[in-house]
């Protein structure tokens, strides 16, 4: 099943990232990941902002667009919490990682200056953006494509917002096999006080899908989180899910459009949802629209026999998909009782197959 391989892979990834970061010759790059490992300046009482272009040189002091860097990679390396870094419009073909940096005081701000700068990993860079044991982030108009396994990620760190960014066409084929990844567009794990708002985040995941195990990716996948915002994304035409909130605590899913995602993966028995929930606590998911999803717009599970808790599901649409929910594994084939799903207000009406489908057991 999909969820156990994603327990397994993050039960992984950090410590998969604490080694590469290590594992890298003189100029920061990590030979097995491709991945650009960069650390932190170290200065302090520094909220300097620096840009990135094109035509910039990363000899130039980046401080203003005239002496700009030329890397988003150099940028990294010596912004300051409190600080910024502006790029402008271009295509950088860079993969970055970011070893345990920011700080919890003051944020780092990343983005796209005078227009949208692109990301783009040529079908062979394996991770665009990738955060590990940092802290403080706000990231913001970019557009992230074409890496094998995953268009921007963050492990284990706490403050981080990602706004209007367009993420697609990521993880069609995976590269990083001890990572245990399946192709996402967002990836967040293990962290505090995430928002991921107004992005569109579409065309991710494994193409062609993975057989004889039938993988499936996800447009937005978090799991092992607290304190979690997801609204007013759009997540379309992924192969796999559109969302995945797993083993989370204290998260909204508002106001998102979750859509044409193909969930089919009964070759291998079993179904990937528009929004799959499972384990955790205290999740709500409010005034979102699910429709044509080729599978269960909403799927909600106990896969492992957690007793999550706490659910809340209103004012959401679900229409044409196949199913409009699948809940599954909670020892009932009726609806969970209201301490663990509280609904009000849903439209689960119009799907192809079924409208409500609730099993024992899947």
């Amino acid at each position: 099943m999909k969820t156990k391989i994603i327990l397994f892979a993050f039960g992984i990834i950090n410590l998969v990232c604490i080694q590469t970061a290590c594992d890298k010759n003189n100029d920061g790059l990590d030979d097995k990941s491709g991945i650009f490992w960069v650390g932190c300046s170290g200065a302090e009482n520094n909220e300097a902002v620096y840009y990135v272009s094109n035509s910039g040189d990363d000899d130039n002091d980046g401080l203003s667009e005239s002496s700009a860097f030329k890397t988003i990679a150099k940028a990294l390396s010596t912004v300051n919490p409190g600080g910024g870094i502006k790029i402008t419009p271009g295509v950088y073909n860079e993969s970055i990682g970011v070893q345990s940096c920011g700080s919890l005081s003051s944020a780092i701000t990343i983005e796209g200056y005078n227009g949208v700068p692109v990301l783009d990993g040529e079908n062979k860079r394996t991770i665009g953006l990738f955060f590990n044991e940092s802290n403080n982030y706000i990231i913001r108009n970019l557009k992230i494509i074409n890496y094998t396994d995953v268009g921007i990620g963050f492990s284990t760190g706490s403050n981080l917002i990602l706004t209007n960014l367009e993420i697609a066409e990521n993880g069609h084929a995976v590269q990083l096999k001890d990572w245990e990844l399946e192709g996402y567009g967002i990836d967040i794990d293990y962290s505090d006080n995430i928002q991921i708002s107004d992005c569109k985040v579409y065309r991710n995941g494994p193409e062609p899908q993975i057989v004889p195990d039938y993988i499936m990716g996800t447009g937005i996948n978090t799991y092992g989180n607290t304190n979690v915002r997801i609204n007013n994304n759009k997540s379309y035409n992924n192969i796999g899910g559109g969302i995945l909130v797993e083993d989370s605590y204290e998260v909204i899913v508002e106001g998102n459009e979750v859509y044409g995602n193909n969930l089919d993966a009964t070759v291998d028995e079993w179904w990937d949802g528009g929004l799959w929930l499972d384990g955790g606590a205290n999740v709500i998911v409010r005034n979102n629209n699910f429709h044509d999803n080729k599978g269960p717009g909403i799927e909600i599970s106990n896969e492992d026999r957690q007793n999550p808790a706490g659910y809340e599901l209103s004012n959401n649409i679900s229409t044409g998909n196949y199913f409009g929910i699948f809940i599954w594994n909670f020892g009932t084939n009726d609806w969970p009782d209201e301490s663990i799903i509280k609904k009000s207000g849903n439209d689960f009406t119009g799907n192809s197959r079924q409208d409500v489908w609730i099993v024992d057991l899947y």
